[in-house]
């Protein structure tokens, strides 16, 4: 599957994700959004989608939480002050289209 289809389904994951968020607080690990945006438990796929939480994470749209087991599994954190929450349940189109855009950069 090309990169570009991959990187939006996994964008498209993560809106859904925040627009479906109950609580104040969103963790993610690159596992979860693997799965939520349909591409399973592959290790090609995985790695995928922590590329593109890392980019997010040094963009300052993630920040990453202090994990407490020492192992090489990253926490992503979103709060619902943040300003990727409050634009994906504003405008979730808009929101895709500029984690693309930033992604592709």
């Amino acid at each position: 599957m090309r990169f570009e289809i991959v990187e939006r389904k996994l964008v498209e994951a993560l809106i859904i994700l925040l627009i479906n968020a109950k609580g104040r607080v969103v963790s993610i690990k690159a596992t979860s959004l693997a799965k939520l945006a349909g591409l399973g438990t592959d290790h090609s796929a995985i790695l995928r989608a922590a590329r593109l939480l890392q980019k997010l994470s040094r963009h300052n749209f993630l920040s990453t939480a202090p994990d407490i087991k020492r192992n090489k599994t990253y926490r992503y954190v979103l709060k619902e002050d943040d300003e990727l929450w409050q634009l994906a349940r504003r405008d979730p189109e808009r929101a895709k289209e500029l984690l693309v855009k930033i992604l592709h950069r």
